[in-house]
């Protein structure tokens, strides 16, 4: 019998705070190594609740996993304009000239690409079936028909540098490891920053990437654990709001953090089941059921643990 619930998850600013009782329920935080935390849910291995990709729960629900539930708690947001490199010299300017060419992808399935390949339908014109994509032999999920993807062992970042891709999508390129004056890549978009403030005037949205989930097991030891874990998350954060010092909330540096809480009505990151985050999570299942991702296009309240769906930040 535990006596405390662990949470795992990415090393965040707004989970230095986490650790305490909430709804009389002990919880504490683990930081760790996000691909290490999704094998332990992609392969049903152990663990209480932990951050994971939203389309990746999405696609696992999808295929009968139905021993975990999601937590209307988004661990992870961010604009996915700034993903598509490519090389320094490359002629190409913006995402309609993606169509027909070859790009890669070392995991297809993975949240932001899905929210790429849909931003470039909706946004662009660009029909992620008219891009030839090309992604690593070891995929999450299986290729599913109709899907353009061809696999091999070639390094992405390698075969855009050889010439072998026309562009990369990627949130942290190892380019970026270099000085800005040795790097070999570059957006697609020249102002990425300008290009991501008009989307989010547009749309309303700032992409969610990650939610949490947790076993539904859980529950039999801890009847209170969705709620506790739901207000760890949520004083983690007002707690890192009033710091001001976390970059994790201001996606253009914290150089803007005046006029980017002013764009977000003072809070990028909210929690819940929000109209804006009901709007957000929509657009996402949307494009997973467009990409033949998942078989059918859920109720966004049957992907969260029953009795969370009203779960409200104080």
């Amino acid at each position: 019998m535990a006596n405390s619930i662990l949470v795992r998850g990415n090393d965040y600013e707004f989970t230095l705070e986490m650790d305490g009782t909430y709804a009389d329920t002990p919880i504490r935080y683990e930081p760790g190594i996000l691909e290490e935390i999704y094998a332990k849910v992609l392969n049903n291995q152990p663990f209480q609740a932990c951050e994971f990709s939203l389309s990746n729960y999405t696609m696992m629900r999808d295929r009968g996993a139905d021993w975990m539930a999601a937590i209307p708690v988004f661990a992870n947001r961010d604009f996915r304009h700034s993903i598509i490199w490519v090389k320094k010299d490359s002629p190409m300017e913006s995402a309609e000239e993606l169509s027909g060419k070859r790009v890669g992808v070392r995991d297809y399935t993975m949240t932001a690409a899905v929210w790429l390949r849909g931003t470039l339908l909706d946004e662009y014109g660009t029909d992620w079936r008219d891009i030839n994509w090309y992604a690593n032999s070891e995929q999450r999920f299986p290729t599913l028909a109709g899907v353009p993807l061809e696999l091999g062992d070639g390094d992405p970042e390698t075969m855009l540098l050889d010439g072998t891709l026309d562009a990369f999508i990627s949130p942290r390129p190892r380019d970026l490891q270099k000085s800005p004056e040795d790097r070999e890549l570059r957006p697609i978009f020249r102002d990425v920053a300008t290009v991501e403030r008009e989307y989010f005037t547009r749309t309303g949205i700032y992409p969610i990437n990650h939610t949490v989930v947790m076993r539904k097991e859980l529950l039999e030891e801890f009847p209170n654990a969705a709620q506790a874990i739901f207000q760890a998350y949520c004083t983690g954060k007002a707690n890192a709001l009033k710091r001001r010092i976390g970059t994790t909330f201001v996606p253009w540096g914290k150089e803007y953090w005046t006029e980017t809480m002013a764009m977000f009505d003072g809070d990028p990151f909210p929690m819940g089941l929000t109209e804006s985050n009901r709007n957000n999570v929509g657009t996402l299942l949307r494009y997973l059921h467009e990409q033949k991702l998942i078989s059918e296009l859920p109720e966004i309240e049957d992907l969260f643990l029953p009795g969370t769906v009203d779960f409200k930040e104080n």
